[in-house]
């Protein structure tokens, strides 16, 4: 069968002659050499070690991947040997290649091929994934491994007369009909050691991820490449590119993304010459190769249980810290001709045709199984398959069974045990499979690796089976750990800045392809087949592709580009005097006290209404609290003095006869509004308006801030350390655009931009929003009922009340002017559909009550609300925003108020007899941190399942910690349940509200391991006022008439509750399983798609008595009304901010909104810039995934990237003081909404695992509570920290430590935190540390070794000019940033630009 024979004395000069006249090989015959003389008998006696020479330190990888690592230079460079994961089975042991474990022949490649090819479906096509996964597989192949054959004219087949030794003894064929020609790979061996074991083949590829199946392996092969002109290369050089099908098309790809980068670059730096404009460009491809490689493709192939292993796992923050020189380097021969061919059984036939594209690769199925491609050019020579089972066997690698446990023990027989075909079913080949090899193979443990992991069944999530996805993740594992320019590393002077490497972190493969304009529509997953779904295919301009910024060179100016320029005074400003405010103030005192003896002189005659009214329970839903009524009582002050200084500079400029700025006359100036704020005009303040004194049993807000804790005030007071006031309750809402109100100052926004009326609420709800029903098909009632759960925690928009803190009744049309200043209804239109125009008792004019926000403002200027609320996501809805409420809430023990259920069953809500609005027949109701808890069933069983949680933890924590006392388990166990509720809004919730695009896009994906790092005590948290009046009320459409029950088996349960019925009754919780059977009925029944439609229970019937005709009040009239109150702009202007088309004609607004529904806006509105934000959001088309349109998600987008950026204590947060541990983060992680829910159920029984979608047989089915992952409070033990062995020392807490000269360390409760430094003096070095030391750091010797090993060669000198890093950059010692001002506190959001959404609209 084989022709072998024993090395000849001659056989190395002919080896060396043939490597010469070889393109591939001529600069690596000297190792070739060396290595054929090594296997000779006296080889080792006669070979001479080398001596590398130090390698230099480098910003960039060399061409062959030499002195990639710096203590052993040849490791993973090109010409390395293969290296290897098993004891290789040669014949001999060293030598000759695998035979079978008799006496018996192996099959012959060819035979095994066509075998196996009759064996399967070649047509048959992957059900998932697309050829662009088995296309980039040979990619990386082609990177990685290059193997090398005698390029010699013998003829091995044609047994020649003139046959020389040294020729057959290459020949490793077997002779006869069919015989094929094949010469023996190659061999190499490590210059720097002369012993031999047996027989390494050499690579002529690097043994790095670093894109020389691109640019070469040789400087010779990167020169070919290059123009010479502004760092671009020429695609007509490049051999691979010429190729004909995949691999042509993707190297085409990848230098055309060269070219524009490098385009991009030279723009961006036009200083930096072409060489440093090429290596640079070429480092940005290798990390793209790199990260598209880890994050996309291998997760794919490998799995993502594989992937999410630390070796494999990218970094999500910071930089990678697994890198060691002592890590070997290098491609497995096992990987090299046991795995990597295996992606092309996956090829579909035409993938090797000229015409072969990207956009083809994407829309193509990759191919089930297939070991013969369909191509002209395997006809006569090797296929691909058969040669790499040939190049197996030459190369010694060890038959299949032996590698079955390299990952994990499969298989186990006693030692010397024979294995059998009947064994085979424990490698997870099935009985056909099995037959196949049986028929070929005469004994089991001939079977070639490659065969064996082919024919294995695929692992759940796997594209191949366990030992190839096994070989493929220890080679990734390593390539990864044993690069040094691995570009997540931080290794000065080749590391990424951060900047640099975030941009990275956002590039995908969809993306790249659409920067080089290869396709102009591609699904998100390349690697995936696209669907209707999630990986639906987008247009090109929603894939971004890298941006560049980051490695735009520092100037020395840069300080100076962020210095603020001196603003002008307005010229409005010119007329304004001390004489003026003067004046100014002391009319708005009079006017105040003129206001209050109205508010009192009403109250006499009128009293107030009771609170258990419709009225009353409309009011209750903006509850001012004694403080916020105070703070208001000041706000008034301010607004009626900005009142009377626009007057009075109104009559001054009409003195004068100058025609006055109209910008002033309607006070939209926004520099004069920032400048009239500025104004202090406390010095003219006396009496009872200042100070602000708020109840200090509630508010301490004098108190010093603490900032060694890791628990939250319960106000947000000191969220932030620099501004403590930021987010904290009774505070002003933000706005992400200046006010828009009549007069300027706080008159509601009334008039049309033709000067005309507005049009009236009431209208506008009854003919854009009416009552439909259109339920939805994924989604539960649950997302509704959350989204008002979560609401409660961040808004609480308090109204006005009248003297001694009564109700107003602002029913009256008159209202305003007999009632309160602050009374603002609004009429039923003419010819209402439910509503009579006027009431037929007493014959007045029918009106819809309404009562004007508290305003909150401390400063002269607009109107701004208050947020009775705190802004952040802290569960205040759960515990209460003040220490007032928290104390009524608190219970013994750490444990929460609760109420022992009457008959059977878990407890109750707290009860109160005193609740106001409780229209209970009892005459009690339920309390809880918001006091909106008692308003409708579904909000109370939700809040009392979150009541149930904390007191469960505060058990599970008394377990854990018996030492613990009340305080603590109270505050750990409320810290605990913020994290739970943060997790589920943007881990469940908000996914499924704004779509995954928007929360990419937004910054809103959690982490899946790690901290969060971006938490920024510059950024305003604050609540924005178009979230809490506008955007944040889309629950009002996912509304149902009735709030179902569901039995434990899942039947629904008569009568469901009535909405209309349920407001503020609470008796039937008395009744056992109520919360069980109306949470079961929230997330197994639909809810009402989100759109324009909305139930006739809250347009019709809100809080109406039954017993009083037309009592209920109009839920989206109310939402309108608000809006304009607000002065919030029209929705035209949000579509601007939000980056869609701003609409100049109703045409404009296509995109977004249906056009039966601009009709009708077009019916009601005069002018498209007067649509009011809520009626217009509302109306849009949702985002493809998500369940609102553009603009709302924009909005609330926005809003929640803020409350995680811009919270101290957000759960993720790394910050030391506030932190949870790696162990307790993962704990929070595993919280899911339907675990919590069933958790505290009085029947746990079964649920869905997605508690807002849907049940689904296979999507989301109902499985047993227990089975759902649960948190383990264990985490939480407390230990005794004893600090931390840095270094061979033991470091104390909040100590720092150097356990090696370039590395620094401190010592943290959770382990030492180390970073690299980067040196700038290498001589300061050698004197501070041993030179030894030095060169055992990696950090020390990528940047000092040359110098240290070499003092006598100059830093840079005999470097080769592509490889000089360039100049340091000077680090700045300080960043000026330009301060923003005005109404909008947001500011620029530090830079972050507004998406344009509307390209994911379905």
């Amino acid at each position: 069968y084989q022709r072998w024979h024993r090395i000849a004395c001659g056989l190395p000069l002919l080896i060396l002659l043939v490597l010469a006249h070889a393109t591939t090989g001529a600069d690596l015959k000297e190792r070739a050499r060396a290595a054929l003389l090594l296997e000779k008998s006296n080889g080792p006696a006669s070979c001479q070690v080398q001596t590398p020479q130090p390698c230099p330190p480098s910003k960039f990888r060399s061409a062959s991947g030499e002195c990639n690592n710096f203590n052993h230079r040849y490791w993973g460079a090109r010409g390395d040997a293969f290296i290897r994961l098993l004891q290789p089975d040669y014949a001999d042991g060293r030598l000759k290649p695998r035979t079978s474990v008799g006496s018996h022949a192996l099959p012959t490649p060819d035979v095994i091929v066509n075998q196996l090819q009759s064996s399967v479906n070649e047509k048959a096509i992957h059900p998932h994934i697309t050829a662009m996964l088995p296309a980039w597989g040979q990619l990386l192949a082609y990177d990685l491994v290059q193997i090398l054959s005698p390029n010699s004219r013998y003829r091995c087949c044609r047994n020649q007369t003139e046959e020389t030794p040294e020729d057959v003894v290459q020949c490793y064929v077997r002779m006869g009909e069919g015989c094929r020609e094949y010469k023996r790979s190659i061999p190499s061996h490590d210059p720097t050691n002369c012993e031999f074991h047996y027989r390494d083949q050499m690579n002529a590829a690097s043994g790095f991820l670093d894109g020389s199946g691109l640019y070469g392996t040789t400087e010779k092969e990167i020169h070919a490449l290059r123009t010479y002109l502004n760092g671009k290369v020429d695609t007509g050089a490049c051999l691979r590119c010429s190729e004909p099908g995949a691999i042509g098309a993707l190297h085409t790809v990848l230098l055309k993304e060269h070219n524009r980068i490098a385009e991009q670059l030279a723009k961006l730096n036009p200083e930096w010459s072409d060489t440093t404009l090429f290596y640079e460009t070429r480092r940005i491809v290798m990390a793209q190769i790199q990260h598209i490689t880890y994050s996309e493709f291998l997760p794919i192939l490998l799995g993502s249980q594989i992937t999410n292993n630390p070796d494999l796992r990218l970094e999500n923050g910071g930089y990678y810290s697994g890198y060691s020189s002592a890590n070997r380097a290098g491609i497995f021969a096992e990987v090299a001709v046991g795995a990597v061919p295996a992606f092309l059984t996956m090829l579909p036939p035409d993938m090797y045709n000229d015409s072969m594209s990207a956009e083809i690769l994407l829309s193509t199925p990759a191919m089930q199984q297939t070991f013969i491609p369909d191509h002209a050019s395997f006809s006569d020579e090797w296929t691909p398959i058969s040669l790499a089972i040939q190049r197996g066997r030459d190369h010694g690698v060890p038959a299949y069974h032996k590698a079955i446990n390299l990952c994990e023990k499969r298989f186990g027989k006693p030692f010397g045990a024979k294995l059998s075909f009947d064994d085979m079913q424990y490698f997870g080949l099935g009985q056909g499979k099995r037959e196949v090899l049986e028929s070929m193979y005469q004994d089991p443990e001939d079977i070639d690796l490659l065969i064996g992991g082919l024919m294995e069944t695929p692992a759940l999530g796997t594209v191949f089976g366990p030992t190839l996805t096994c070989l493929m993740a220890i080679q990734f594992a390593n390539m990864r750990s044993s690069d040094r320019f691995w570009y997540e590393n931080d290794l000065p002077p080749s590391s990424l800045t951060l900047p640099q490497l975030q941009a990275i972190r956002r590039v995908t493969l969809s993306g790249l392809l659409c920067e080089t304009k290869d396709v102009q529509r591609a699904q998100p997953k390349a690697f995936i087949r696209e669907d209707p779904y999630l990986n639906a295919r987008l247009n090109c301009e929603q894939l971004g592709g890298l941006d560049v910024s980051a490695w735009r060179s520092e100037q020395d100016d840069v300080v100076e580009e962020y210095m603020q320029e001196e603003q002008p005074t307005p010229p409005e400003f010119e007329e304004l005097n001390m004489d003026v405010i003067s004046s100014a103030i002391n009319k708005a005192k009079t006017r105040l006290n003129e206001r209050k003896r109205q508010e009192y002189e009403a109250w006499v005659r009128q009293g107030g209404i009771d609170a258990k009214s419709p009225d009353g329970t409309a009011a209750s839903f903006s509850k001012a609290n004694r403080n916020a009524l105070i703070i208001a009582n000041t706000s008034l002050f301010y607004e009626l003095a900005t009142n009377e200084i626009v007057n009075s500079l109104h009559t001054l400029r009409r003195r004068k006869r100058q025609v006055f700025d109209n910008n002033l006359g309607g006070f939209t100036s926004d520099d004069f509004s920032n400048a009239l704020q500025s104004v202090d005009v406390n010095q003219f303040i006396t009496g009872s308006i200042s100070p602000i004194n708020l109840e200090p049993q509630c508010e301490n807000l004098e108190a010093p801030c603490d900032t060694t804790t890791p628990f939250r005030t319960l106000t947000a007071h000191c969220n932030n350390l620099r501004n403590p006031e930021l987010g904290q309750s009774l505070t002003v809402f933000a706005r992400l655009l200046p006010p828009v109100y009549d007069d300027g100052i706080s008159q509601p926004r009334s008039l049309s931009v033709t000067g005309t009326p507005l049009p009236n609420p009431r209208s506008i709800s009854s003919l854009i929003h009416p009552d439909i029903s259109n339920l939805h098909t994924r989604y539960s009632l649950m997302v509704m009922q959350y989204a008002q759960f979560l609401d409660h925690d961040l808004t609480m928009t308090p109204i006005h009340k009248g003297f001694h803190e009564s109700i107003p009744s602002c029913r009256s049309c008159d209202s305003p002017r007999t009632v309160h200043p602050e009374c603002s209804p609004f009429p039923v239109p003419p010819r209402d559909h439910y509503y009579p125009e006027v009431n037929v008792t007493s014959g007045e004019r029918l009106c819809f009550p309404s009562m004007r926000s508290l305003p909150g403002q401390q400063t002269l200027g607009p109107r701004e609300q208050i947020n009775q609320n705190t802004a952040f996501l802290d569960a205040s809805q759960i515990y209460g925003e003040n220490g007032c409420i928290a104390k009524k809430l608190r219970g013994f023990s750490g444990r929460l108020n609760s109420t022992i259920h009457p008959i059977q069953g878990k407890e109750l809500l707290p009860q109160t007899p005193v609740h106001p609005e409780c229209k209970s027949p009892s005459g009690y109701c339920f309390i809880a941190g918001d006091g909106r808890a008692s308003e409708q069933p579904g909000l109370t069983a939700i809040h009392t399942i979150f009541m149930r949680e904390h007191n469960r933890i505060v058990e599970g924590l008394r377990g854990v910690n018996p030492h613990w006392n009340g305080d603590q388990l109270y505050e750990q166990a409320r810290r605990i349940v913020i994290a739970q509720n943060q997790h589920i809004t943007y881990n469940e919730f908000l996914p499924r509200i704004l779509s995954w695009n928007a929360v990419n896009l937004y910054g809103l994906k959690l982490l899946a391991q790690g901290y969060y790092k971006e938490y920024n005590p510059t950024c305003n948290p604050s609540i924005v006022t178009e979230f809490a009046t506008a955007a944040f009320r889309i629950g009002h459409s996912l509304l149902r008439p009735h709030i179902p029950r569901l039995s434990v088996q899942h039947q629904p349960i008569d009568p469901p509750l009535l909405l209309r019925d349920g407001f503020f009754r609470t008796d039937n919780f008395l009744q056992p399983g109520l919360v069980d059977e109306i949470s079961r009925g929230l997330v197994a029944t639909p809810m009402e798609t989100l759109d324009q439609f909305i139930t006739g229970e809250v347009t019709n019937h809100l809080f109406e008595d039954r017993r009083i005709p037309f009592s209920g009040f109009d839920l989206i009239a109310l939402n309108i009304h608000r809006g304009r109150d607000h002065g919030i702009p029209s929705y035209n202007n949000y579509r601007a901010l939000c980056n869609l088309k701003r609409a100049q004609t109703w045409e404009d607004l296509g995109r977004e909104i249906p056009p039966e529904v601009i009709a009708r806006l077009r019916r009601i509105y005069a002018h498209v810039d007067d649509i009011d934000l809520f009626p217009g959001g509302m109306s849009e088309r949702p985002l493809q995934g998500g369940l609102v349109g553009p603009t709302f998600a924009c909005i609330i987008a926005i809003q929640f990237r803020q409350l995680r950026k811009c919270d101290r204590f957000w759960y993720e947060n790394e910050d030391p003081v506030v932190k949870f541990t790696e162990q307790q983060l993962a704990e929070i992680r595993k919280t899911t909404l339907a675990r919590i829910v069933c958790e505290n159920l009085d029947i746990a029984g079964d649920m869905q695992r997605a508690a807002f979608d849907l049940p689904s047989n296979f999507l989301n089915p109902r499985v047993p509570c227990s089975s759902m992952p649960q948190i383990d409070l264990s985490a939480w033990r407390e230990n005794v920290v004893q600090g931390c062995q840095i270094g061979g020392k033991n470091v104390n807490v909040g100590d720092s430590a150097f356990p090696s000269p370039c590395t620094s360390c401190i010592c943290t409760n959770e382990g030492p935190q180390c970073a690299s430094l980067r040196i700038t003096d290498c001589a300061q070095l050698a004197r501070e540390w041993p030179r030894d030391v030095i060169l055992r750091d990696d950090v020390c010797s990528a940047q000092c070794g040359l110098v240290l090993q070499n003092a006598a060669t100059p830093q840079g000198r005999n470097i080769p000019i592509s490889l000089r890093p360039p100049p340091q950059r000077i680090a700045r010692s300080r960043i000026v940033q330009q301060q923003t001002g005005g109404p909008n506190p947001f500011g620029t959001f530090q830079g972050f630009q507004f998406p344009d959404l509307s390209q994911f609209i379905g």
